[in-house]
């Protein structure tokens, strides 16, 4: 199962993510459910994978409610 970090930040009601190990996907959604959704339908389309395990790294000035810290949250199939 291969893993990508990805970047989430706040831009005004939508969570916003980028893959950071490979150049080219970013997408948002409403809800960080939504998020995962259209990244893994992105990770899909464009490098025609399917069992991947996504870890978000929250943006402290960006994500609302967390502490001081990079917030970190693993999400599996």
């Amino acid at each position: 199962m291969k893993l990508y970090h990805v970047a989430v930040h706040r831009e005004d009601k939508w969570y916003v993510g980028r893959v950071l190990e490979r150049s080219g996907l970013t997408t948002q959604g409403r809800t960080l459910d939504e998020l995962v959704v259209m990244l893994r339908d992105a990770i899909d389309a464009l490098w025609a994978e399917k069992d991947v395990q996504l870890e978000l790294v929250l943006s402290p000035e960006r994500a609302r409610g967390t502490s001081a810290r990079s917030v970190r949250r693993r999400v599996s199939a």
